[in-house]
């Protein structure tokens, strides 16, 4: 029953339209319900417990609003850890983990305090470097599958600097066959950033530019 509600969830997280339908609130109060401390101390070493309460933790509190999902983000992360830990060969919690930090560690000073001084919930700190450490892991474990990751990695690289590693991984993502809607705008959002990418690298050749031949 706990599988099932949680592929109930994990669709509709996936769905835009979706999520915004008060028909399917029900659903989230369901899984929360359903997946209470008793279930989790009994299944505290399983990783999918770990990964599929994660999922609930963050779907549940985010039908609570914005201030509630902040305050949860922490618990989020440390399901999705847990898990990681205890299948180092899940893709999917590395992949997810991975876009946690992604999402935490692109927000601003600016953003971080409006969230700290109205909805007295300030987010979890984290970095891009591990972003990358959990995404790149994902990849190791399914090369060149999953279109979302690859362009992910890509702009995880860019926040870091590392340019040509991004042009890499979107690249990468450009050339596999999407399989939906999503994997579609990944594609031509990787494309976007690639373009934008072309013009900064354009852009430094022109400094360097020596009609007279002075530079070897």
């Amino acid at each position: 029953m706990f599988y099932r509600l949680s592929m109930n969830t994990a669709y509709i997280m996936n769905n835009s339209i979706a999520c915004h339908i008060k028909n399917f609130v029900h659903i989230f109060e369901e899984m929360y319900t359903v997946w209470d401390k008793k279930t989790l101390t009994k299944g505290k070493k399983s990783p999918n417990i770990h990964k599929w309460l994660a999922i609930v933790l963050d779907a549940h509190h985010g039908q609570l609003g914005l201030e509630q999902r902040v305050k949860a983000s922490s618990a989020v992360r440390d399901h999705l850890a847990r898990a990681c830990e205890l299948d180092p060969r899940d893709f999917a919690a590395h992949y997810m983990l991975g876009k946690w930090h992604f999402q935490m560690g692109r927000l601003t000073w600016v953003q971080r305090t409006i969230a700290k001084y109205f909805i007295a919930a300030e987010p979890p700190r984290t970095t891009h470097k591990q972003a990358y450490k959990y995404l790149s892991k994902a990849e190791d474990l399914q090369p060149r599958t999953f279109l979302p990751n690859l362009y992910l990695l890509g702009k995880t690289c860019i926040e870091m600097g590392q340019y040509y590693k991004a042009k890499y991984y979107l690249h990468l993502a450009m050339n596999l066959p999407p399989k939906d809607d999503c994997d579609n705008c990944c594609v031509w959002m990787a494309r976007q950033l690639v373009m934008k990418l072309d013009r900064y690298d354009l852009g430094k050749n022109v400094l360097y530019y020596d009609p007279l031949g002075f530079i070897d």
